[in-house]
């Protein structure tokens, strides 16, 4: 059993060879290992980090081959204009994100803390705690949708003209509001996985929610449906796999976890809110800082520009999304190995996840960067045609971002929430700030200038050295526990 260990500590994040390959196919095994002991505790750590990212990039792969066949569809059925509404009213939602006030996060964290106690009954509280404070959020954001919806000017907020698009500008913007506060509650189902170290059930029902989301676009097509029902149709797909998975922990899985008003309690309430207060800082400094490019971009230049640089924007997301599904389970792990003082661990687990990060994002950047075009040609027609500079700066954020991963994997692994969220906080605004200024002077490549220099500047640059100063206080005290 020590060899094996010892094998998966080294597998965690390293470039397999023929030899680890078997070895990771042993980790791979569908049945657990025996948790009495430290040794077999650890390697079913392993076991589920494995599964966890395994199953996670499959999802993602699933999901990037939607949106692949989904992104043509819709534009071809919308015209640039209405396309553009879609992508914008799809930012500004995104922008939402944090609304959910990091209970799930918080949830996550906390069950597993109990899970590793073995405190059901803690677990139970939790759970039913976070579900009701997550329908709270949810009915009052469909009462605050109600009351926004005859006030905001969808259109003007867009920049459309057209009179297709302004009559459709409303009803999408409300279906897609709608979906999202139904995803606050449902989606704690899989923050419940994920606490309990599942993460793979959350993927594989994510995957399933991708698959039924293209079902649906293809029937609403074929219908010629509006765009407020295109709308319907992709965010419906995730609601019903989610419940669905829902269905099956509460009744099958763990009955003993079905929420109930009993179990409500104030002071988890207050633990809950105060765990994921910062966690909402950093999420919202990031999807501003991240997503507000093609709102930017409207307002300056006009919705219908919007395509020219979201289109090749996922086109380059597509390998940091998919590495962000293998780093994503070294959270937890790095936070069990702080808590067992194990340094070394951390240390070398950190550089390797580096490693990879560029293994996988320099190789693939460069590759768009010379196939950009022609891929797109092929998957959009000649309606996007994006500029050598944009693709060169594509692929430059594309990088950064693949590092961004392992450093942020740490900092939360680490507790440092709070310096985390301050800098991703000068992140968003500087981004904002100098994508204003430059789209004007730039057009669209100004998005991403502003993008990548905000991102170096607050991000890498104050991320990179807070991790060096980590690492070079564990290569002196490898026992010591970071500080937050």
């Amino acid at each position: 059993m020590k060899s094996r260990l010892t094998t998966a500590d080294e597998l965690t994040l390293s470039a397999p060879n023929g030899r680890q390959i078997g070895q990771m196919l042993a980790v791979l095994r569908l049945k657990p290992f025996d948790t009495s002991t430290a040794e077999g505790r650890s390697a079913e750590r392993y076991r589920r980090i494995a599964w966890s990212t395994a199953i996670g990039v499959a999802g993602r792969l699933v999901g990037v081959a939607v949106t692949l066949v989904t992104i043509p569809l819709l534009l071809s059925h919308l015209g640039r204009e209405r396309f553009g509404l879609w992508l914008t009213l799809t930012s500004i939602i995104a922008m939402l994100g944090p609304l959910d006030l990091g209970i799930g996060n918080g949830l996550t964290t906390l069950i597993s803390t109990a899970h590793g106690q073995d405190d059901r009954g803690e677990i139970k509280v939790l759970v039913s705690t976070g579900i009701a404070l997550s329908a709270g959020i949810a009915a009052l954001l469909c009462l605050l949708i109600v009351i926004a919806y005859p006030i905001v000017p969808w259109a003007a907020l867009a920049n459309v003209g057209s009179s297709t698009a302004v009559a459709e500008a409303g009803p999408a913007a409300a279906v897609l509001a709608g979906c999202f506060a139904l995803a606050i509650p449902l989606g704690l189902v899989s923050r419940i996985h994920q606490g309990f170290q599942e993460g793979y059930i959350a993927s594989a029902w994510a995957l399933v929610g991708n698959i039924l989301a293209l079902g649906l676009l293809v029937v609403a097509l074929m219908s010629g449906a509006g765009l407020p029902v295109l709308v319907l149709a992709i965010g419906g797909g995730p609601l019903v796999a989610a419940t669905l998975n829902g269905g099956i922990l509460f009744v099958r899985q763990r009955p003993w976890l079905r929420p109930t008003l009993a179990r409500v309690k104030r002071q988890r309430a207050r633990i809950l809110l105060g765990t994921g207060t910062l966690f909402v800082v950093l999420q919202l400094s990031l999807v501003v800082g991240y997503q507000s490019d093609n709102l930017v971009i409207a307002q300056i230049l006009g919705g219908q520009v919007v395509p020219e640089y979201a289109v090749p924007m996922k086109l380059f997301m597509i390998a940091p999304t998919l590495l962000s599904f293998a780093l994503a389970p070294l959270w937890p792990a790095y936070g069990e190995a702080l808590a067992r003082h194990d340094g070394s661990w951390v240390a070398r687990t950190l550089r390797r996840s580096i490693l990879l990060a560029f293994a996988i994002n320099v190789p693939v950047a460069v590759l768009l960067l010379v196939l950009g075009p022609a891929i797109l040609s092929w998957w959009v027609g000649d309606s996007i045609s994006p500029s050598l500079i944009l693709l060169l700066w594509l692929a430059a954020w594309a990088i950064l971002n693949g590092l961004n991963g392992p450093l942020s994997m740490l900092l939360v692994g680490s507790n440092a929430i709070r310096f985390a969220a301050a800098t991703s906080v000068f992140m968003a605004v500087a981004n904002i700030a100098i994508s204003i200024v430059l789209v004007g002077r730039l057009g669209v490549v100004g998005a991403i200038i502003g993008s990548v220099t905000a991102q170096v500047l607050f991000i890498l640059i104050p991320w990179g050295v807070y991790a060096r100063r980590l690492l070079s206080d564990r290569a002196r005290l490898p026992g010591r526990p970071l500080a937050p």
